[in-house]
């Protein structure tokens, strides 16, 4: 599948907004945590930051993504129709559901994970499909892999292989 991306973000600088979330990667990853982060984006402005806090939370559900959607609030209740979430890694399931479920329409990220599929789901499952306008990735790839290797290689290696 390859990526599309809605022409309403054309404007944006999606590598300054990927910054962002690289920055939340690196917290994340000085503080023992996976190394992915996520920014929520809504005119221009971020709305809402997040990182993977599974150890800290002691919750294999605590995910960038997941995080930063919860940290959306108000904003991103009632103005969902413009928000874009970019995160550092290619969304895993359980977060493209929550990105379709929050009515996100566009998704930016850096790391394609071979893992994961949700190429695949956005691609072929039609309820996904209909949410989403943007699913694009490769954004600044080499510094979320970079980032991700620093303080996982292994997790770096099985991201862009599909294998361990």
């Amino acid at each position: 599948m390859e990526n599309f991306i809605s022409p309403d973000l054309e404007h944006l600088d999606l590598e300054k907004f990927m910054r962002e979330a690289l920055a939340e990667a690196e917290i994340a990853g000085q503080a023992g945590e996976l190394p992915i982060g996520a920014v929520l984006v809504l005119d221009g402005e971020i709305i809402a930051r997040g990182r993977a806090h599974h150890n800290e939370h002691k919750s294999q559900i605590s995910h960038a993504e997941l995080n930063t959607l919860l940290n959306g609030g108000e904003k991103l209740w009632t103005e969902y129709e413009r928000a874009i979430l970019f995160t550092t890694v290619e969304p895993c399931p359980m977060c493209l559901g929550a990105v379709v479920m929050a009515d996100v329409p566009h998704i930016i990220y850096a790391l394609n994970d071979k893992v994961v599929h949700s190429k695949l789901s956005v691609e072929t499952n039609p309820f996904i499909r209909r949410h989403i306008k943007s699913y694009y990735g490769g954004i600044l790839e080499d510094e979320s892999a970079e980032i991700v290797g620093r303080y996982n290689p292994r997790i770096v290696k099985y991201i862009q292989t599909g294998s361990a």
